[in-house]
């Protein structure tokens, strides 16, 4: 029977992450929209074990994916047709995923992350309409979860991933986010410095001890982060 929520940290982290971020942007709104956003919090959360024990079987519940879609209806009109695209793209991306028997690969690790690190968008959207400077946050924030997430592929004694591909995800969106806010520097900062680390260094984990306490890290790193950029947002709205 599946797990209600699930074992994966990495997942727990990033909705809590993409909630957090939604409501520090789109509040103060109307309570049932914020109750909005919540409900689609739980919905992904409650479901995810379920969808992906399914997806490793290349067997996807139509009804599990309606339930979280669902939630956003009122979002639609809160977000330009790019994001959409994006969105439906990168759900297009996990469900070739599973069909192809690749959920549990790299590209389907990756994938997966990339798309639930974007829900903030949607999220954010159940609240009102973003502000048009908050899409430089969101190009951070997505390319930072889905960088770490190459970023851990590449550090597992059992994975090839080559260093590289973090850092190469990751420098672009970082030199155009600060470019538009130099403010953000300062949350841009560590993530780069990791990746090059990485790069240069290249030092793999093996040991379940080793990953478990590079997961931590990377978790508290994702929380630092998320504040400094909003806060950096905020701060310097009138320059993005």
């Amino acid at each position: 029977m599946p797990r209600l929520i699930p074992r994966e940290w990495t997942i727990v982290g990033v909705l809590t992450t993409d909630l957090a971020a939604a409501l520090a942007l789109g509040l103060p709104s109307d309570w049932w929209r914020a109750l909005l956003a919540v409900f689609a919090f739980f919905v992904h959360l409650t479901t995810f074990s379920a969808l992906f024990e399914q997806a490793s079987r290349r067997a996807v519940s139509a009804p599990l994916l309606l339930a979280n879609a669902l939630p956003y209806i009122p979002a639609l009109f809160n977000m330009p047709a790019p994001v959409l695209a994006s969105l439906l793209a990168l759900a297009a991306a996990v469900l070739l995923a599973a069909a192809g028997g690749r959920v549990r690969t790299p590209v389907g690790y990756v994938a997966g992350l990339a798309l639930y690190s974007s829900l903030v968008m949607p999220m954010r959207a159940l609240l009102g309409p973003p502000a048009p400077g908050e899409y430089a946050v969101y190009a951070a924030y997505v390319s930072y979860f889905t960088s770490f997430a190459l970023y851990v592929e590449s550090r597992l004694a059992f994975r090839s991933l080559d260093p590289t591909a973090p850092l190469l995800l990751w420098l672009p969106s970082a030199a155009y986010v600060a470019a538009l806010n130099p403010l953000t520097a300062v949350a841009l900062a560590e993530p780069t410095y990791l990746l090059v680390d990485n790069y240069l260094r290249h030092k793999k984990v093996s040991t379940v001890d080793e990953i478990r306490r590079m997961g931590r890290r990377i978790l508290a790193s994702s929380l630092l982060f998320t504040a400094l950029l909003i806060a950096a947002y905020k701060a310097g709205s009138r320059l993005i």
